[in-house]
């Protein structure tokens, strides 16, 4: 009887070894096909960001853009837009077109749109980092910059530094999109409470590009200004703030 249940249990335990390495392996496939997926975007995407940050640089170039999208009519190009600043937050190498939105659908559906493709792109991430981990983290983000929100995996207030985070000009928000959801927060609070702080800067591109698109110069200038003011404030407060978050953690610990 006991041999019996011994060969009962053998046969349980290599079952379980051949169902953990099968996961293994289907866990491995699909972070290569990702990273393939990834590597091959970028590839594609280089030139193309090329051309659309030069084109973002002056009010001609933008509009210019804008006819290029809108070659695709009706709904077709807002699937094309919001595909693009869903890729933008995922690959990181196309720079920010919000400004490009606010030219072709208006300040508010232009900052509707670019805002659903930058929650979506989060998502994507946020969903396949929880899934495959630090490996596909570090297949992407500098290890300087993991070392530098090494903090946040163990912060206690968590939602609140990452609002603040999130609110502050200058921060990576692309290396955050991949650092995040190695944290300790949930799917649930990161989304409904965390991501609505990146309105701000989505519709202030986005009503740029509106009075870029109108031709109202003048009010886009005074946007221009005000956005370079608040960005600088930014870049130069946001290592004191990131210092001042570090050193209240080690004090916790």
């Amino acid at each position: 009887m006991e041999e019996k249940l011994k060969d009962v249990n053998s046969c349980d335990d290599e079952e379980q070894l051949k169902k953990a390495k099968h996961k293994k392996k289907v866990q491995i496939i699909s972070l290569l096909v990702f990273v393939a997926f990834l590597v091959i975007g970028t590839i594609i995407a280089i030139p193309i960001a090329k051309d659309i940050h030069a084109d973002l640089q002056t009010p001609e170039g933008i509009k210019n853009l804008s006819e290029k999208f809108n070659s695709y009519s009706g709904v077709g190009g807002v699937f094309v837009f919001l595909f693009i600043q869903t890729i933008q937050v995922i690959l990181a190498v196309i720079p920010p077109i919000q400004i490009l939105g606010g030219v072709m659908f208006g300040w508010f559906w232009g900052g509707l749109l670019s805002y659903a493709g930058v929650f979506l792109g989060n998502l994507i991430v946020f969903s396949l980092v929880r899934k495959f981990g630090t490996p596909l983290v570090e297949a992407f983000v500098d290890e300087k910059h993991l070392n530098r929100f090494k903090f946040l995996q163990d912060e206690k207030k968590l939602t609140g530094i990452l609002i603040i985070l999130y609110f502050i000009p200058g921060v990576p928000k692309d290396v955050l999109t991949y650092i995040v959801p190695l944290t300790k927060i949930t799917k649930k609070d990161f989304f409904l409470y965390v991501m609505p702080f990146r309105i701000p800067a989505v519709f202030m591109s986005t009503i740029l590009g509106g009075n870029v698109g109108s031709g109202n110069y003048k009010a886009a200038v005074v946007v221009l200004i005000v956005f370079a003011v608040i960005t600088a404030l930014g870049l130069l407060f946001k290592d004191k703030i990131m210092n001042k978050m570090k050193k209240r953690h080690k004090k916790a610990d």
